[in-house]
C-alpha cells in the first residue's frame, strides 16, 4: 500500500502475495468474505473510487485502474494533460477471472462473471456472464 492513501478493507477481506493497492487521490473500499489472488492492482492514485462488494472473488493479475489519461491535444504531451478520473462499483457476488483489466467508470452489477483476460469498458448488468477485447455480455445467468 503506498502511505497517505485512503484504503478500508473489511476484516474478513484476504489477499494473496503481490498484490499491490494505491489511492493517493482517490479511494479504496472493499466489503467482507472478499478475496484477492496474487498480483491484483487497485490503482486509484489520481481520483476516483473503487469499491467492491461482499462475497466478491478477484483472480490474479486483474487490474483496477480509475484513471485515463486525456489525449485530445496533440499540441501538448500526453503526460501535460492530465487524467480523468471515474469510480469503479464491483457489486456482490462477482467472480473477475485472471488477467482482467477494469477501466474507470465501469459498474459490474451483482452476481457477475467476467471471463478471464477480459477488459470491461462498459457496465456489465446484474447476473451476467462477459468476455472478450472488449467485454460483451454472453449469457444472463438468472435464466435457466
Amino acid at each position: 500500500m503506498s502511505s497517505g492513501s485512503k484504503i478500508n478493507f473489511h476484516r474478513s477481506v484476504r489477499f494473496d502475495r503481490w498484490c499491490y493497492f494505491t489511492a493517493r487521490g482517490g479511494e479504496i473500499f472493499i466489503e467482507a468474505n472478499t478475496f484477492l489472488n496474487t498480483q491484483v492492482i487497485l490503482n486509484a492514485d489520481v481520483g476516483g473510487k473503487i469499491f467492491i462488494s461482499k462475497n466478491c472473488i478477484i483472480g490474479p493479475r486483474v487490474i483496477f485502474r480509475t484513471a485515463n489519461h486525456n489525449f485530445e491535444d496533440i499540441s501538448k504531451s500526453k503526460k501535460a494533460q492530465g487524467h480523468t478520473s471515474k469510480e469503479i462499483y464491483v457489486g456482490k457476488n462477482v467472480w473477475i477471472g485472471a488477467n482482467v483489466t477494469v477501466l474507470p467508470g465501469v459498474t459490474i452489477g451483482d452476481n457477475s462473471v467476467i471471463g478471464a483476460g477480459a477488459v470491461v469498458t462498459k457496465n456489465v448488468p446484474k447476473n451476467s456472464l462477459a468476455f472478450g477485447v472488449p467485454a460483451v455480455v454472453k449469457k444472463n445467468l438468472a435464466k435457466k
